[in-house]
């Protein structure tokens, strides 16, 4: 048993509000969540991050990007819970105030810790905020939903924000698990949280009431040292620490140390497997190659459709304007039509590499196709073409190369119309590739 000795009185307000948020953070960290158990049946990096990052839903939480607040009524059913146990509990017993926070804080700091280095390690390696594609790069700014607007202006900042963002989230993280650094690194977290909270409320990632609960534990944490911290930094007076000596048994000194290094432990392998999957998967992308050496933006210079040759249009929802073949097996289709944008969140989750979604969620101007291909002997190959969005929809074609720049498509569209496709691959170079400081010419 260990029992926290501190020089501090509690009054009878404060003995019942530690009771309440006992109760409530408690309630709010049962790994109750939907999306934790179909992930915990795959091994792999993502499974490891939904574990460090579940949320407690009893009523499930929206899986589409937007104001979604359905998560605070989690928090009002453990707010409530949590009043009427605090109310039986005051009265039952007494002088137990110093044990319970003491166990709050060590159950807060390792719940935020957990989180945020998780977190950290999915900016540091690029999975959270990945480079955008070829297909992004092709796409009219107005296309992008909020948040993949943010996610992409994210991605291509350069020196080292995001993957300084990831290792201060680390740091924070670390400091939070020594006692004697709480402060420090519950502070830092709430500066870095209550940018995110803005972030997600501005741009509606979908995770405002998550993020908000991160932060609700990071200010709860730091709120034990704020006297003093007013006290240090703006009265500038001496202050002394709040002294708490945990009277520990030597069998749990033992198994408290092996709890902090496997606590480490398991972030240090976390970090080399996300690492590794990113290098050897592409992940968030799909890892299946495509066709070699046709990566590029074709503009389509023919198009014949059910032997009708349809002239280049803006307004023709049947005609395409321009396809980008990524150099994995996705190409998209630029054409008018009323495309309305993926709204699932951007979720680190395990995907099969055929449902891999991330390039086509959040952007409402290209259509975009998985596609299978077989090279036959005369050197074309043949093509199935499956809508990410709707597997029902597919059509299959012939394609063949005809020189360095061309392609020649032929085949059945999705409603069984034949079609005859020329495409002209446009060399273009983009700025963001070619960097700051290097000469450029647009075309």
């Amino acid at each position: 048993m260990e029992i926290a000795i501190s020089t501090k009185k509690w009054s009878s307000a404060e003995s019942f509000s530690i009771r309440l948020l006992f109760i409530f953070f408690i309630i709010l960290t049962l790994p109750y969540d939907v999306h934790l158990y179909h992930a915990l049946r795959h091994f792999s990096f993502e499974s490891a991050y939904q574990l460090a990052t579940f949320r407690t839903s009893f009523i499930a939480e929206s899986d589409y990007v937007g104001n979604h607040f359905e998560g605070f009524y989690n928090w009002l059913i453990a707010l409530v819970i949590a009043f009427f146990g605090a109310v039986i509990w005051t009265k039952k017993r007494k002088s137990q105030e110093h044990e319970l926070y003491y166990w709050l804080r060590v159950l807060l700091r390792y719940r935020l810790a957990f989180a945020i280095i998780a977190s950290g390690i999915v900016k540091l390696v690029p999975v959270q905020f990945p480079a955008p594609t070829l297909s992004d790069y092709n796409t009219e700014y107005g296309d992008f939903l909020l948040w993949k607007i943010y996610y992409l202006s994210t991605a291509i900042t350069k020196a080292g924000y995001v993957p300084g963002i990831g290792v201060l989230e680390i740091t924070a993280g670390v400091l939070l698990v020594f006692r004697k650094t709480v402060a420090v690194g519950a502070g830092v977290l709430i500066a870095l949280l209550a940018n995110i909270v803005i972030v997600n409320f501005v741009y509606e990632l979908g995770e405002q009431v998550y993020s908000l609960f991160l932060l609700l534990i990071a200010i709860t944490l730091f709120s034990y040292d704020l006297p003093r911290f007013f006290n240090a930094v703006f009265r500038q007076v001496k202050t002394q620490p709040e002294i708490v000596n945990p009277l520990v048994s030597q069998p749990l000194k033992k198994l408290r140390v092996l709890f902090k290094g496997g606590f480490l432990l398991f972030f240090i392998l976390f970090g080399f497997w996300t690492y590794n999957s990113w290098k050897s998967s592409n992940y968030p992308y799909p890892k299946e190659s495509g066709i070699a050496h046709i990566r590029g933006l074709y503009n389509v210079d023919e198009f014949v459709l059910n032997s009708d040759t349809l002239a280049y249009s803006l307004t023709d929802s049947s005609r395409w304007q321009n396809v980008v073949f990524e150099s994995w097996n996705t190409f998209s289709i630029k054409r008018k039509s009323d495309i309305k944008a993926d709204l699932h969140k951007p979720r680190i989750i395990w995907q099969a590499d055929s449902l891999r979604n991330f390039e086509n969620i959040g952007n409402g101007g290209r259509e975009f196709y998985r596609y299978t291909f077989a090279q036959v002997p005369d050197g074309r190959y043949q093509i199935r073409a499956i809508n990410k969005r709707n597997a029902i929809q597919s059509f299959q074609f012939e394609l063949q190369k005809s020189g360095e720049n061309v392609l020649l498509l032929l085949g059945k569209n999705e409603q069984g119309e034949s079609l005859q496709v020329k495409l002209r691959k446009i060399n273009k170079e983009y700025l963001l590739d070619k960097g700051r400081r290097k000469p450029i010419s647009i075309y």
